[in-house]
């Protein structure tokens, strides 16, 4: 990703690393096939000092992740276009449409299904840190759709970043 400085001067927290302020374009950020579908990683640990990963995902009708527990984050997730059927905990399946904002706090259990193709979810992750996940378990792509066949998910990698595959 290219840093194109949109500021200076952040106030330095303790023992966390000050990284400027900037502007990206999501076609510079680097993509993954990952979990169901491709993972555009638009800030990651290091470019938020930790604060926040940013994350655009895109299922094909089918894909999304099984249903996990994070042990660290609070996830946000907000659907951009498409339809997702949602479960939270142990509340009912319900349907998410563009326009739908989810949050679920650590520790709560979650899956996502995309109901159509091309369906694009916004998550952030507080603290920043999901993307390293990623990262150490998928290839990076040029694509933009992949067929969920091909975006695989590995539970046992997963563990070692605080995230837990739950039955259904």
């Amino acid at each position: 990703m290219s840093n194109q400085n949109a500021g200076a001067g952040s106030v330095a927290k303790e023992g966390v690393p000050v990284v400027p302020a900037y502007i990206e374009r999501r076609e510079n950020c680097p993509r993954y096939v990952f979990g169901g579908g491709v993972w555009i990683v638009l800030a990651d640990k290091g470019q938020t000092s930790g604060n926040i990963t940013n994350i655009e995902s895109i299922y094909q009708r089918g894909g999304g992740l099984p249903r996990l527990i994070h042990e660290r984050e609070a996830e946000m997730a907000f659907v951009l276009s498409g339809r997702l059927r949602v479960r939270i905990g142990d509340e009912p399946e319900t349907t998410a449409e563009p326009g739908a904002m989810v949050f679920i706090p650590p520790g709560v259990a979650r899956r996502f299904t995309a109901d159509v193709d091309e369906t694009r979810v916004y998550h952030g992750f507080v603290p920043a840190g999901f993307e390293q996940l990623i990262v150490a378990h998928s290839a990076q792509t040029e694509l933009m759709t992949v067929p969920i066949g091909q975006a695989p998910f590995d539970p046992a990698t997963a563990i070692a970043f605080g995230i837990h595959v739950v039955p259904e």
